[in-house]
């Protein structure tokens, strides 16, 4: 490529008039130049390590600036970049390639649709896409596979509201979407981060969720990554901060994912919430490891509100294992089950070796849930309970048998370190558990439990 062409590019014109017919792409040396170390690992590959789909982009891989396509990025409200940089987009669709999005603020007036074998990198946070007029999905990823985006920064349109479909605007939006891989981008001032449904094997890893639109009153907006019936996800070495809903939600037959190595800090609901409603699949085979959970508040008023980790419904084979919480206002962690559902409750789940302090109420605790073992975990300074085990209501699924209680250390709760609650938890096991300076003995009214002293 001589001086010339490369000259006439960088003066390419900028005005709003549709890109020509000729297809721009950018100088891969001058990308480099811009992007820095993170850029240069990306087009390495190195980035990519947790994706085994994945690959470096080849020396004759194009790149695209969306700049070079009408795109200005001038902070404009009025303006709208969206017809540019899906122009970029479907360029670099045709044979594959990299979209650059230069620094900037890119405003939105329609969501941009991403294709299959395509790349999009942005140099950044100061590479910013935010939507101007209605709430939306800014990249929106249907039926694609094989998508990398790194760099970004999303921000929506910044207003609160019931929106009447739920989670309507967020960041990125994947909908049967496989083999997606999502790093260093930046999700503020937007209603939700990323949501996933029906999709494979999505990685989203060292992005930062940092003060998502929302409100306690609203289920609509506020989440951090919301995935239904999401199969081999990644979801590793995020932050989030101040969210108002869960940072991190799999619901409807999510399963055999990976949540682990996030920090999860000053939010209001859970760090991690695992859902399964009575028509819904099973929640199973997820591991939920080494994430740190701290400082989660409760402002509702009411009691209850604020979890670390929360396993509602039909889990199943779960393990909760290594993860460090640390000041929550009501409960650490919490497997709960519908009295009126029998067989789809929490069950063979597995609790273990996490480290609670000062927990707001209880430490662990299990309502209509059956089959699970909790151990060895450090429980430390809880205002209430340690370990709690009830049976509520008094319908079919309304008791929590078979649970296993093994080798935990429980002091200075202010109660009992271990309770359970009445004759419907059935054939509890409690042995090898340890602990001092807890305000009560171990609390069992069960039923058929095996036990040592504490």
């Amino acid at each position: 490529m001589n001086e010339n062409k490369d000259r006439q590019r960088e003066v390419a014109s900028s005005d709003l008039n549709p890109p020509p017919q000729s297809t721009p792409s950018f100088s891969r040396r001058k990308l480099l130049a811009s992007i820095g170390g993170a850029g240069l690992a990306f087009l390495a590959g190195d980035i990519f390590t947790n994706s085994s789909t994945a690959q470096a982009a080849s020396p004759s891989t194009l790149i695209y600036n969306v700049k070079d396509f009408g795109a200005r990025g001038n902070r404009r409200y009025d303006e709208d970049d969206a017809p540019y940089i899906q122009s970029a987009i479907d360029t670099a669709a045709l044979s594959g390639g990299i979209v650059y999005i230069p620094p900037g603020m890119y405003f939105l007036k329609i969501p941009l649709r991403v294709s299959t074998n395509v790349t999009i990198m942005g140099a950044g946070s100061s590479s910013i896409l935010r939507s101007s007029t209605h709430k939306f999905g800014l990249l929106n990823l249907s039926a694609v596979q094989h998508v990398h985006i790194q760099g970004l920064s999303f921000q929506g349109i910044g207003s609160f509201g019931n929106a009447s479909v739920p989670r309507i605007e967020c960041g990125i939006a994947l909908d049967q979407a496989t083999d997606i891989t999502i790093t260093d981008c930046t999700f503020s001032m937007v209603d939700n981060g990323v949501k996933s449904v029906d999709s494979n094997r999505v990685v989203v890893e060292n992005c930062t969720f940092d003060n998502i639109i929302g409100t306690l009153d609203y289920d609509t907006q506020g989440y951090g990554i919301w995935c239904s019936n999401g199969k081999n996800h990644h979801f590793v070495q995020n932050q989030f901060n101040m969210l108002f809903q869960p940072c991190i939600t799999l619901t409807n037959g999510s399963s055999r994912s990976v949540i682990a190595r996030n920090r999860m800090q000053k939010c209001y609901q859970s760090g991690v919430d695992l859902l399964s409603g009575p028509k819904e699949e099973p929640c199973q085979f997820n591991t939920v490891s080494d994430n740190i959970i701290e400082s989660f508040k409760n402002s509702s008023g009411n009691k209850g509100y604020t979890y670390g980790i929360r396993l509602k419904g039909h889990c199943v084979s779960n393990m909760i294992t290594a993860n460090t919480l640390y000041d929550i206002d009501d409960i650490g962690i919490q497997l709960v089950g519908q009295a009126d559902i029998q067989q789809k409750r929490p069950h063979r789940n597995i609790i273990s070796n996490n480290q609670l302090q000062t927990i707001g109420n209880n430490g662990i605790v299990l309502i209509n849930a059956y089959d699970n073992q909790i151990r060895q975990n450090s429980i430390r300074s809880c205002k209430a309970d340690g370990i709690l085990l009830v049976a509520e209501g008094k319908d079919s699924g309304s008791y929590s048998d078979n649970n296993q209680l093994i080798g935990n250390s429980l002091n200075s709760c202010t109660k009992a370190p271990i309770r359970i609650s009445d004759a419907n938890c059935r054939e509890t096991i409690l042995f090898g558990n340890v602990g001092s300076g807890n305000g009560e003995k171990i609390f069992n009214k069960g039923t058929n439990t095996t036990t040592s002293a504490l």
